[in-house]
């Protein structure tokens, strides 16, 4: 159908056009004064997508810095690339699907497609929770499907072997209590002595050490299950009781003399 003009009201400027018959046009016209009145008509903003998600990840996302420095990793690198030029209000569910197809025959990761896909649907929803955008496109496809690696265990042989291997080693104690807790690298570096309590065989996980362009941070878990208490094996006791003990050796050996 021809031009059909709609008068300014609320942010909707004509001229207007409808594809379909008259009522069809007339149907669209009271569908978008209804949306102007409840106020839920996207933000004629003429931003694209690279200015928007920049802009964004300046704002207060509350964020912890390894994970802002990242979303903003995934952004330069595969996002802003691929879709950084297209208008925010243009951006299709088409653009997204074929930009999944582009990183994967690019050689990245199901895993890291899908990493880049969780940041412009935050994105795309905050646009949307202010009105700037109606839809966010990043939610009609799903990210690649990554397939889980199965996880190999080492046999009570193999963990022997390791540690028999390291026996006299600074590292083994952090691989003895890694062993024997299952605790994650970061968790590991963020234990302290107060931490554990040896009479009880049991130590805390408080916080983990995690590293950031500005250099190292204690940070907190970062859910109620990430803190919590781990029953410690008799044999990791001795070694932590023996490990305590040179520790302080060798803090004593360093401490500057009395004058």
């Amino acid at each position: 159908m021809p031009l059909f003009p709609v008068k300014k009201r609320r942010g909707i400027v004509g001229p207007l056009t409808v594809k379909g018959t008259f009522k069809d046009a007339q149907k669209e016209l009271t569908r978008l004064l209804g949306s102007a009145d409840e106020g839920t008509l996207p933000d004629p903003s003429g931003s694209t997508l690279a200015e928007y998600l920049r802009a964004w990840l300046d704002g207060p996302l509350g964020l912890s810095p390894r994970t802002l420095e990242r979303y903003r990793e995934l952004s330069e690198l595969q996002i802003i690339p691929h879709l950084g030029v297209t208008k925010l209000q243009k951006l299709k569910p088409e653009h997204v699907q074929r930009w999944h197809g582009t990183l994967l025959s690019g050689g990245l990761s199901a895993r890291t497609v899908g990493h880049a896909h969780r940041v412009l649907r935050l994105v795309l929803q905050c646009a949307v929770k202010n009105r700037t955008l109606v839809h966010n496109v990043a939610a009609v496809h799903s990210p690649p499907k990554v397939e889980e690696d199965e996880i190999e265990i080492l046999s009570a042989d193999q963990i022997a072997d390791v540690l028999a291997k390291l026996d006299g080693h600074s590292l083994y104690p952090i691989v003895a209590l890694a062993l024997a807790t299952g605790m994650r690298r970061g968790e590991l570096l963020g234990l302290q002595w107060g931490d554990v309590d040896l009479e009880a065989a049991t130590l805390g996980v408080e916080r983990s050490v995690e590293e950031t362009s500005a250099g190292l941070r204690l940070k907190s878990p970062k859910t109620k299950s990430g803190r919590r208490n781990i029953t410690v094996p008799p044999e990791t006791v001795a070694m932590l009781r023996a490990h305590k003990i040179k520790s302080l050796e060798i803090r004593r050996t360093l401490r500057p003399a009395s004058p």
